[in-house]
C-alpha cells in the first residue's frame, strides 16, 4: 500500500460534517513533521483551516501561513479559493488590464450570465487549483511547496468539481479551452501525483454516502486513495460487556441514595459507551464489505472543538501510514 503522503496532491472529500477539514489539517501536520512544506486549499466563502491551527487571521485568496516552521516541522500555508476571485485572476492574466475586466465581467448582465452558466464556477476553481499546483508544487518549477492538500467540497459538489474539466473537454473539442481543461484533468486523474481520499463518520448515512462516493469517483477515473473513518469511539471496556450487564441488573433494585444513583449513572454511561463502540465497529465492517480501500481509523476526541493539541493526536493516527 502506498503511504498517505506519497503523492503531491491529496484530495479529501466525503459527506458534509464528516470532518474533512480536520482530517486535511491533520494530514498537513503529519506531512510537515516529515519535513514537507504544505499548502492547504479550501473552496468557498468560509475558511476553517486557519482556526483549526489556532490562527485568528484568515488566509484569503492570496494565502497565508497557518503554522510557522519550527524544529523538525516544516511550514504550513493555506488559501481559500472562490469562483469569482479565480475568474477575476484568470481574466486579468489574459487581458492584462483591470479596467477591461471590470467593464466586461463586473457589469450586471455579464454577472447574471456567468452565474447561470452551468459548470463555469467549477471549471474556474479547477483552473486555479491546476495553476497553483503547476506554479508552486511541481518540482520542475523550483516549488515553494512539496505537497498540496485540497479540502474538497462535500460529495455531490465535489464530484461536480472534478467532472468539470472532462465536460469542458467534450464541449470544446479542441483549442485553448480544451488544452487548459485537459491540464486540469491530467492533474486530478494522475495516480502518480494525486490520490482521492474519502472521509466518513462511522454512522449509517455517512458510510452509505462514502460507498456511493467511492463508486462514483472510480467511474469518473479519480485515483483511489484511502477511506478515513473519523470519530471512532474508543473501546473503554474490552471484554467486559457481560460484567457490565450483570452489574446493571444487580443495581436495578438498589436503594435510591445518592451513592447508588451515582453508581447507576456510571454503569449506564459505561453501557452506552459499549453500545456506541459496537455500532461503530459494525459500520467499519460495512465499509470493509462495501469498498476495497485501506481504512484509517481516527479516534473520537472528547473536546469542545478541534485545535492545535487535538491535531497532534489525529496526525499521529495518520502518520502511522
Amino acid at each position: 500500500m502506498p503511504s498517505l503522503l506519497d503523492q503531491r496532491l491529496l484530495i479529501f472529500s466525503g459527506k458534509g460534517g464528516a470532518g474533512k477539514s480536520t482530517v486535511a489539517a491533520a494530514a498537513a501536520l503529519a506531512a510537515a513533521r516529515r519535513g514537507k512544506r504544505v499548502l492547504i486549499v479550501e473552496i468557498g466563502d468560509v475558511e476553517r483551516i486557519p482556526s483549526i491551527f489556532g490562527s485568528t487571521k484568515t488566509s484569503g485568496y492570496a494565502g497565508g501561513q497557518v503554522l510557522a516552521p519550527r524544529r523538525g516541522v516544516a511550514p504550513i500555508s493555506s488559501m481559500c479559493v472562490t469562483a469569482r476571485e479565480a475568474l477575476r485572476e484568470f481574466a486579468l492574466r489574459s487581458m492584462k488590464f483591470g479596467v477591461f475586466y471590470d467593464a466586461i465581467f463586473e457589469n450586471r448582465v455579464t454577472r447574471l450570465f456567468t452565474s447561470a452558466a452551468p459548470g463555469l464556477d467549477e471549471l474556474t476553481i479547477m483552473g486555479k487549483i491546476e495553476f497553483v499546483h503547476r506554479e508552486a508544487v511541481t518540482p520542475a518549477t523550483n516549488s515553494r511547496f512539496d505537497l498540496m492538500i485540497l479540502d474538497a467540497p462535500a460529495t455531490g459538489h465535489g464530484l461536480a468539481l472534478f467532472e468539470a474539466p472532462r465536460t469542458a473537454m467534450r464541449m470544446a473539442g479542441a483549442g485553448p479551452l480544451h488544452a487548459k481543461a485537459e491540464r486540469m484533468w491530467r492533474l486530478i486523474a494522475d495516480p502518480i501525483q494525486t490520490a482521492f481520499h474519502i472521509v466518513t463518520l462511522p454512522e449509517e448515512m455517512s458510510v452509505n454516502e462514502a460507498i456511493e462516493l467511492d463508486a462514483a469517483a472510480a467511474a469518473l477515473g479519480l485515483p483511489r486513495g484511502k477511506v478515513i473513518v473519523n470519530g471512532v469511539h474508543p473501546d473503554f471496556f474490552p471484554d467486559d460487556e457481560e460484567a457490565l450487564s450483570r452489574a446493571r441488573a444487580e443495581r436495578a433494585g438498589a436503594s435510591a441514595d445518592p451513592f447508588a444513583r451515582v453508581a447507576g449513572a456510571a454503569l449506564d454511561a459505561a453501557a452506552s459507551s459499549v453500545a456506541r463502540r459496537r455500532a461503530h465497529v459494525e459500520m467499519i465492517a460495512k465499509l470493509a464489505d462495501g469498498l476495497a480501500l485501506e481504512r484509517v481509523i481516527l479516534p473520537f476526541l472528547f473536546c469542545s472543538g478541534i485545535g492545535p493539541d487535538e491535531l497532534v493526536t489525529l496526525a499521529d493516527g495518520l502518520e502511522s501510514l
